[in-house]
Parts: C-alpha cells; sequence; structure tokens
C-alpha cells in the first residue's frame, strides 16, 4: 500500500514536473519572440539611423555645392557687368568707325557693291551684338517689366540674329508655326532662350560636321500651354551626360568660347521667371528642345 502510494505521489510529481516545463518553455518561447521583434525594431532603428545620416551628409554636400555656386554666380555677375560695359564701350567705337567709313564713302563718291554689302554686314553684326549685350544686361540686372508679346514675333527675331550665321554654314531651318499665340512675360529674355537653344544646335552641327544639316522648329498650342520645340539632326546627347546639361559651367563644347551657362541660364528664365517647363529629349535624328510656358489668361 505505501508503494503504491509512494508510486502515485510520484507520478503526480512527474506530472506537475512536465506540467511546470511545459508552461517554462512557453515562457521562454514568449520573451524569445519579443527579444526577436526587439532585435528586428533595434535592425530598422539602426537601418533608418543610417539612412538619415546618408540622406543629411548629401544634403550639406549639396548645400556646400549650392553655396559656392552662388558665390561663384555672383562673382560672374560682378565681372559680367565691368566686361558689358567695356563691351558697349567698344560697340560705340565701332558704331563710330562704322559712320565715319560711310561718310568717307559718300563723300569720295566711290560706288562698290563687295564694300556696301561689307558695311551692311558690320552694321548689323553691330546691332546683334548690342542687342546681346542688352540681354545680358537685362539678366543680370533685369529692369523689363512683364507684359504681352506674340510668340511667333519674338522667336523669329532669334532667327534673324542667327540667319546670316545658318546661311553661312549650309544649316536649313525648317518651321511650322501657330500664330496669334499671346504670352505674358519678358519678351527680351525669352528671346535670349530661343537664341541659346538654336546657338547650340548649330554648334553640334558645325562640331559633328553633318553633311545635311536641319533644325526644326514648331509653335503649337492647347488651352492651357504654348509649346515650343526645336529639332535638330546633330546626333543627340550621350545618355551619360543628359542629366546634367542644365547644370551651371556644364558644357560638351570643346572651344573655349563655351561657358556652360546658357541652359542653365534658358531654365531659370523658362521655370522661375515666366513659370514654364524646359525639357530635353533625344530623338532618332537629333536633340530635342521642348518649351512649355502657359497661355496669357485673357487669351485662353
Amino acid at each position: 500500500l505505501n508503494l503504491k502510494n509512494s508510486q502515485k505521489e510520484f507520478l503526480k510529481f512527474n506530472n506537475d514536473i512536465k506540467t511546470t516545463n511545459h508552461q517554462k518553455n512557453f515562457e521562454l518561447e514568449l520573451i524569445n519572440t519579443a527579444l526577436q521583434e526587439k532585435l528586428k525594431e533595434q535592425r530598422e532603428l539602426t537601418e533608418n539611423l543610417q539612412e538619415k545620416l546618408t540622406l543629411e551628409t548629401i544634403s550639406r554636400e549639396k548645400k556646400e555645392m549650392l553655396l559656392i555656386n552662388q558665390s561663384r554666380l555672383a562673382a560672374i555677375g560682378k565681372i559680367s557687368i565691368n566686361m558689358i560695359n567695356e563691351c558697349e564701350e567698344t560697340l560705340s567705337s565701332l558704331n563710330f568707325i562704322s559712320q565715319n567709313i560711310n561718310t568717307i564713302h559718300k563723300q569720295i563718291n566711290f560706288k562698290n557693291e563687295l564694300i556696301s554689302k561689307s558695311m551692311e554686314q558690320f552694321q548689323r553684326v553691330i546691332h546683334e551684338m548690342q542687342m546681346k549685350n542688352d540681354e545680358l544686361k537685362n539678366f543680370i540686372k533685369p529692369n523689363e517689366l512683364k507684359k504681352e508679346f506674340h510668340l511667333d514675333e519674338v522667336v523669329m527675331e532669334s532667327l534673324k540674329m542667327l540667319e546670316d550665321t545658318f546661311m553661312n554654314h549650309n544649316i536649313k531651318i525648317d518651321y511650322n508655326f501657330s500664330k496669334s499665340i499671346t504670352l505674358f512675360g519678358f519678351p527680351t529674355e525669352f528671346s535670349q532662350v530661343i537664341f541659346n537653344i538654336l546657338q547650340n544646335a548649330k554648334d553640334a552641327l558645325i562640331e559633328k560636321n553633318i553633311t545635311i544639316k536641319k533644325v526644326f522648329i514648331s509653335i503649337k498650342k492647347d488651352r492651357e500651354f504654348a509649346y515650343i520645340n526645336i529639332i535638330d539632326n546633330a546626333g543627340g546627347i550621350s545618355s551619360d551626360i543628359i542629366n546634367s546639361i542644365f547644370e551651371a559651367y556644364f558644357t560638351t563644347k570643346t572651344h573655349r568660347k563655351a561657358s556652360g551657362l546658357g541652359l542653365f541660364i534658358s531654365k531659370i528664365i523658362v521655370e522661375e521667371n515666366m513659370q514654364g517647363k524646359l525639357e530635353f529629349e533625344n530623338t532618332n535624328d537629333g536633340a530635342k528642345f521642348i518649351i512649355k510656358i502657359p497661355i496669357f489668361e485673357e487669351n485662353k
């Protein structure tokens, strides 16, 4: 009887031990799960902190670069003003010399078609240089007020400035304009944008020695926006640098005249001064610049 009682007690004790072990194992599993969750949270926190640190570093570097660029642009502005003033003096001297030559030419009554055409071209070059000088001065020290202007007229003015150069290099210009599109903004600045893009197209066509050189310009509109497309057949821009073409001081040109500021300034004029959009894409034949400008409210 004592043996049976001892056996029962042992079995009961054994069952109690098993139950206790089971409970302890369950508690350990809960603790382990909680620790795993904490470890996961810790890893996520570490990754987030690392990501934030990386973003902060990138942001700080961008700010430093922005400050450097701003300082350089400020210095360029000061230098440009001095150069503009010197250019104005030089242009005034050239204009004075041209007038003297014309006066002497008339006094001696000497008629020569080649000299007459050369003098006309000389006067046209002086006039174009004066316009570019004034445009640069207005950009650095803007004194032009926003006003209404006809888009096709401004584009044609830019084309006329490059007409002789395009003809000399056998560059054919085709265009398709929708007329009576009125914009509100800075027509002189906008003319400079068109001029810069056309100048880049001309340089690319010449540098790449394209046999049949072409530039196509189209103007169209919808209910909200006017669109200007400028396309050349110079082969486009490499995908490696396509995201950098609107950055300050970036240029693909090999000659020393390239400042790398033409497209940078053009983007500022279109997007900040006229609340539009200046974009680029490669086509099958070459480069395509798309300018998108809001249409003047009263004419929508």
